[in-house]
């Protein structure tokens, strides 16, 4: 039975956990080793007011009021001061009181006290056992059994000496188990209330940096695209301002329908964003699918950007795992316009037994646009994070002609969850 101890590591007062423990047991050290004396002093002061007893048992009368006697009380008494270490030391405690009342130096409810703070706070049920077991023969005293006159009275003593024995041995040890056992289930239960409060901290903690996560990443689909087409269209103009009237209303008409289109993929987002979880009714707008690549790669045509768009097998996906294919498609032309502008590019979805193989490649851009449009690199780790939720692969690197490839392996079959 391991010692059981909810107080914090570091005592507050001495060996105590409160100020509070240090008076009571040094206050219950006191009154235990006080008691035997006060009793002496009253059967002096008693002693003299019953001749009767004087003259009929004149030994004991003496004996009483000696100063010998005297002595023998408050050395013995001396012994269960031991009692103010009682939680420090238990066991050696114990020890100390358990042979003191064996040669009777101390009293019944010192040896009850040790007892019962050995179970409590002791260390192995073999060294209660054990010393359980000598605090009965020092409480029975079987030595001085020799000297009882005869057997009716050796009869008469075993049974009341084993009735004080039962009291002051076998009930504070019940006791003193019991509650080491409610302290042991109580320390339990708070340190399973504290380790499940931080397992909610860090969850709490993991699903906040997971919806960041997660809302970043569709901000970036959302805005990224349409905004580096924007831009691409407007340092066209800029370009080439002298252009005809007609070709500056057709790209300034291109830049508002991409600009439109923006605002209300954003707003959609956010108005996803605002509504309660637990409210189910907001309307969603439809998550792009493979059906709207073609769209897609005719925006970047539109925008001076040669594309080479082929499919190849027969088209069977879950819709996450076409929005996923949709988004890699979109990251790898939106690199394009920022970094390759005008290189020619080949996207292809090959559709396998068990994948889809997803493939954006780039040429080395032939000359500088004179486009500056900045990258955080936001976009790839976005589409690895895409790729392990639906259970697929992804690799992005330059190629050897010194342009860009990015390619994406999906399941067929997404995994749940």
């Amino acid at each position: 039975m391991a010692t059981v101890d909810s107080a914090p590591d570091a005592p507050a007062f001495g060996w105590w956990r409160t100020p509070r423990g240090a008076a009571l047991d040094v206050v219950l050290a006191l009154v235990v080793t006080v008691l035997p004396v006060a009793t002496w002093l009253l059967a002096v002061r008693v002693a003299p007011l019953l001749p009767a007893v004087a003259t009929a048992q004149p030994a004991i009368a003496a004996q009483t009021v000696s100063f010998a006697s005297a002595f023998a009380h408050l050395a013995g008494s001396a012994f269960d001061l031991t009692l103010v270490a009682r939680r420090r030391f238990p066991v050696a405690v114990a020890l100390v009181v358990v042979a003191a009342e064996a040669f009777g130096h101390s009293t019944l409810l010192g040896l009850t006290i040790a007892l019962y703070t050995l179970a409590a706070y002791g260390t192995s049920r073999a060294v209660l056992a054990g010393i359980g077991l000598l605090a009965v023969v020092a409480g029975l005293k079987p030595w001085t059994w020799a000297d009882i006159p005869s057997t009716a009275e050796l009869f008469v003593v075993l049974g009341f000496t084993g009735v004080m024995v039962l009291v002051a041995v076998v009930l504070p040890v019940v006791l003193g188990l019991y509650l080491n056992a409610r302290r042991g289930l109580m320390a339990s239960l708070r340190e399973r209330a504290k380790r499940l409060e931080r397992e909610q901290t860090l969850l709490a903690r993991q699903v906040r940096t997971e919806e960041r996560t997660r809302i970043a990443r569709e901000m970036h689909d959302v805005v990224a695209h349409r905004v580096s087409l924007m831009v691409v269209h407007a340092g066209a103009l800029e370009m080439k301002p002298d252009r005809e009237p007609e070709t500056v209303a057709e790209a300034a008409s291109k830049i508002a329908d991409i600009g439109r289109q923006a605002l209300g993929e954003l707003r959609q987002a956010v108005g996803v964003l605002k509504v309660d979880n637990a409210d189910d009714s907001a309307p969603l707008a439809p998550q792009p699918t493979l059906d709207d690549l073609a769209e897609l790669v005719e925006q970047s045509r539109s925008a001076g950007v040669p594309v080479d768009y082929r499919v190849e097998g027969r088209r069977r996906l879950a819709n996450v795992a076409e929005r996923t294919a949709y988004r890699i498609v979109q990251e790898g032309l939106t690199n394009v316009h920022k970094h390759a502008f005008g290189a020619r590019t080949e996207i292809s979805l090959r559709f396998l037994p068990d994948r889809l193989e997803v493939s954006v490649r780039n040429d080395a851009p032939r000359r500088s646009t004179g486009i500056d449009l900045p990258s955080g690199g936001h976009g790839l780790a976005g589409l690895k994070e895409r790729l392990t939720l639906v259970g697929g692969e992804f690799e992005s690197g330059p190629s050897r002609n010194g342009g860009f490839r990015i390619a994406a392996r999906i399941p067929i079959a997404v995994p749940a969850g």
